[in-house]
């Protein structure tokens, strides 16, 4: 009978690092890190653009033609323009982020009142604080937190992201370990000594 191989979770911890140390690297260069990602979203506009200009043009009619052809010349506008100035990108995608982050925050506290007087209901309203406080930080400090908040906000993605798949790496090793250890065939020499 074929021993069944162990499985090998050295590749998903090895991911869980290399996206950790880059997490890291992004929070200690947030400018590189915040227009590496406007380049990406500029790219991916890019191509979503020329993606509906050709679907426009090779739409039947003209009512179905106007709208992905309308769209599409907006899009890849914009997604030029991102990558021609990857600065002021930078600065309207973090206003938009920072409108985010005062509009969660304030729907977040005022939800919280709601879950009173339920368990965990402070949790969230501190999370809304939180989260308030930082859309208003990045506001006040807009258009000069354009050149930290983006790649910060990324970095610390990054790095949770890698430690999280260090811990499931090596929980799945442990269970793999466990598993191996139950359907490990006895030894008969120690049940014949056993029995002796």
């Amino acid at each position: 009978m074929t021993k069944a191989k162990k499985p090998s979770f050295t590749f998903l911890m090895i991911m869980g690092v290399l996206t950790a140390v880059l997490g890291v690297v992004a929070i200690g260069s947030p400018a590189v890190a915040g227009t590496a990602v406007i380049y990406i979203v500029g790219a991916i506009m890019l191509i979503a653009g020329v993606s509906q200009v050709f679907a426009g043009i090779k739409a039947e009619g003209l009512s179905q033609k106007l709208l992905p052809l309308i769209l599409g010349t907006v899009t890849t506008l914009g997604g030029i323009a991102v990558l021609a100035h990857p600065i002021i990108g930078m600065e309207v995608l973090t206003m938009i982020l920072a409108a985010y982050f005062v509009a969660e925050g304030i729907w977040k506290v005022v939800a919280s009142f709601s879950f009173r007087p339920a368990q965990g209901w402070l949790a969230v309203l501190f999370s809304g604080v939180i989260t308030w406080l930082l859309g208003a930080m990045i506001w006040t400090q807009w258009p000069a937190s354009g050149m930290w908040a983006i790649g910060i906000l990324v970095g610390v993605d990054l790095l949770t992201t890698g430690i999280a798949l260090i811990c499931v790496a090596m929980t799945l090793g442990k269970i793999a370990d466990k598993i191996e250890e139950v359907t490990k065939p006895s030894d008969p020499s120690s049940g014949d000594a056993a029995t002796a």
